[in-house]
Parts: structure tokens; C-alpha cells; sequence
């Protein structure tokens, strides 16, 4: 392995910044701990070029600034694998999203590779080299770093510019280079990195046996403890699981006693929680019903219906083996029931699957297969099944 250089000084970090906006591409990875804090500490930044690998270490006397706005430069692009986390730091450090990325596990997704792939099985397909995946749990924060934590850190990034450079050159075979950047898109948008409260909520296992008023309660519960967190520091979890907030939000209690028989809630003897806990409640039981969420709906498909699911998920999977796209980069069944319930009138918002790329690529099949204009062909069995799309042959009686 090259021994890579170890940034610790600014004036090192502003070249190096320098030199790689000037090559106008850049790979980089962190590490990163958030065991015992509401925001990940940062304890490495790797970059790589075709020059080779270079370490920053944000533990040292530094302002990243210059290394975040290169991230930011829409001039510029950023190659990740799985950087949603990567950008999260990015977005806490300036408050500004990254422009221009291109994440090599979502693109290997359009060409054939599958998706999520890891970076080991990526770099093994794509640059025939195996990668050592050991360190991930050891106490990145210490230093010096030792020799197979060095190793990891630069094998996590080195051949993701090869890797970017062979992945851009096979979608851009496959025709997909605009899907790709579509889809790369979100990485823009504020809102990725954080769901909205209500999303969170209905997350918490429980959640969706609460009445609208329980709902209510847990929103604003999610909220208190993200602030009582970030307020010290802390992981979220460290005042109130989720199971203990699922339950406080059902059963809404009154006084102090409701709180202390719940087990599992360290904090039921801290008067400052409990008061806030309890006044939280009183509060929101006073918004009137009409403001309340809807509780969720258990929905029993049709026979029909499970039918229609069943036969479009085996068209679609179909579709995406033989167009060697991830079935994995449409979405689930939700998805195609979304679909269902668009073509039929019943949703306001336009479904997923017939926007964009994916309107593109198989919604707009899967509408023709509804309305009947397309036909299924099996053929091949059983030493070469494939299941073709195709358009239905004319019958008697069709309008012209």
C-alpha cells in the first residue's frame, strides 16, 4: 500500500483543496463514531484522486471549509458509495446540501451490478480488486491510527475513481446517463437527510395501532426528544427508547405516578423530564380533533387487487432482469399499489413509478398491461424463461 499523506495543517488542506478542484473530480469517504452524541463525531476524511489517497484529520487544528466547498461546487464532482451519511456531516457543517454527486452504489444499479451493492463486491466486479472490510468498529477518534486502520481507510476510497470512471462509461452505453442523474438528484434536496416528524412517527414500531390523538402525542414526543438530544449532546435514545414513546404516546398519562410504573424509562425520577413530559400532553390533548392525524388504516386487498399486485411485481421483475436494471431502485410493492390506485382516480399526488425515469423506464408498461393494450409472452421454459411485454394484437370488436 502507498503510504498515503496525513493532513494536520491547514495550509497542507487549502492545497490539496486547490489541486482537486482544479482536477474538477474527487472521491472522498468518513469515519466516523455516534455512539455516545446526537451528531456523528467526525474522526477521518479520506479523499482520492487519480494522484492517489490523502487523510485529513479533523481531530487536528483545522477549518474543513475549503474541503466543504468543494463538495458544494456544482463544478465539481463528488464520488461516494453510500454517502448519504458522509453528507450528512457536510450538511451540519455549512448548511448547504452537495451538488454534482455521483454515487457509484446507486449508478452500478442501472448497469447490471444490483443494488445496494457493497463497495467490496463493487470494487471485486468492476476493478478486480478485494478489498479488506475489518475495522469498521474499532475507535476511529484514536491516534495515531494503526497500520490496518490506515489500510481500511484508504482501500475505502482508492479505486472509486477507476470504479466511477468504468460505471459512467457503461451507462452511458446503456443510454442511462440521464437516469442516472436524476436519481443522483436527491442528494440535493434538504429534506432526504431528515424524514418529516410525521414519517418518523408512524417509523416507531407501535406507532400504527395509536387513535389520531396518540399520533398526535408521538409527533410531538419524536420532536421533544430530538431537542432534548441535540440540547446535550446525546443519542436520541439515551432519554426514551421508542417502545417507552410509543406507549407514553397511547396512554397519555396524567401525573407523575402514570410515569413511574412504565418500564424501561430511566428518567421517570427526573422531576425536569417529567414535568416537561406531562405538560407536553396536557398541551397537545387541547388541539382540536379536526387537527388530529388520521390513525392508520389496516386495509384488507381484494382478491383482485392481490392479483394486480402479484402480476405487476412479476412483470416488473422481469422487466428489470432482462434490462439489467436493480428492481431494488423502484421501490416495493407500495409503489406499484401507489400505481394502481392513480391509474384508478383514487390518488391526488402523482404515483412514483409514473414520474421521471421510472415513468419512463416502467410505469408507462405497466399502465399499457392495465388498460390492455399490452400483453404478457412467456417463452423459453424451462432452459430459458423470459417473460416479454409486448403490444396485444388487435382483436374483433376494438375501437379503431
Amino acid at each position: 500500500m502507498q503510504e498515503p499523506e496525513f493532513v494536520t495543517d491547514q495550509e497542507s488542506l487549502e492545497r490539496h483543496c486547490r489541486a482537486w478542484a482544479a482536477a474538477g473530480r474527487f472521491a472522498f469517504d468518513t469515519e466516523f463514531i455516534r455512539d455516545d452524541t446526537y451528531d456523528a463525531a467526525l474522526c477521518l476524511v479520506q479523499v482520492a484522486t487519480d494522484a492517489g489517497v490523502v487523510l485529513i484529520d479533523p481531530t487536528a487544528p483545522l477549518d474543513l471549509a475549503p474541503f466543504w466547498e468543494l463538495v458544494t461546487d456544482e463544478r465539481i464532482v463528488t464520488i461516494v458509495h453510500a454517502g448519504k451519511e458522509d453528507f450528512e456531516v457536510c450538511l451540519r457543517a455549512t448548511g448547504r446540501v452537495p451538488r454534482n454527486v455521483y454515487d457509484v452504489q446507486i449508478a452500478a444499479g442501472f448497469v447490471g451490478y444490483g443494488y445496494p451493492l457493497s463497495l467490496v463486491r463493487l470494487a471485486e466486479a468492476l476493478v478486480h480488486r478485494r478489498l479488506a472490510k475489518a475495522q469498521t468498529l474499532t475507535d476511529w477518534l484514536r491516534r495515531p491510527l494503526t497500520d490496518d486502520q490506515l489500510r481500511y481507510a484508504v482501500e475505502d476510497v482508492a479505486h472509486l475513481p477507476e470504479i466511477h470512471r468504468r460505471l459512467t462509461r457503461e451507462v452511458e452505453q446503456a443510454g442511462r446517463s440521464a437516469w442516472v442523474a436524476e436519481e443522483m438528484r436527491c442528494f440535493e434536496e434538504a429534506e432526504f437527510y431528515k424524514l418529516p416528524t410525521e414519517e418518523r412517527a408512524l417509523r416507531l414500531k407501535g406507532s400504527k395501532r395509536l387513535d389520531g390523538l396518540g399520533l398526535l402525542v408521538l409527533e410531538r414526543l419524536v420532536e421533544w426528544r430530538d431537542d432534548w438530544a441535540q440540547s446535550r449532546n446525546r443519542p436520541i435514545r439515551a432519554l426514551m427508547r421508542d417502545d417507552v414513546l410509543v406507549e407514553i404516546a397511547r396512554r397519555r398519562p396524567q401525573k407523575e405516578s402514570d410515569l413511574e410504573v412504565l418500564r424501561g424509562f430511566p428518567q421517570a425520577r427526573n422531576r425536569r423530564v417529567v414535568g416537561e413530559l406531562l405538560e407536553l400532553i396536557r398541551a397537545v390533548s387541547r388541539t382540536p380533533r379536526s387537527e388530529w392525524p388520521k390513525p392508520h388504516e389496516v386495509r384488507e386487498d381484494s382478491p383482485m387487487m392481490k392479483v394486480m399486485l402479484d402480476l405487476l411485481a412479476a412483470i416488473t421483475q422481469a422487466v428489470c432482469h432482462e434490462e439489467r436494471v436493480s428492481r431494488n431502485l423502484l421501490g416495493g410493492t407500495q409503489r406499484l399499489r401507489e400505481l394502481i390506485e392513480s391509474h384508478a382516480g383514487r390518488r391526488s399526488e402523482p404515483a412514483a413509478l409514473l414520474t421521471g425515469w421510472r415513468g419512463e423506464f416502467i410505469g408507462h408498461r405497466l399502465v399499457d398491461v392495465l388498460e390492455g393494450r399490452s400483453a404478457m409472452h412467456l417463452a423459453g421454459w424451462p432452459t430459458n424463461p423470459r417473460l416479454r411485454i409486448a403490444p396485444r394484437p388487435p382483436r374483433p370488436g376494438d375501437p379503431s
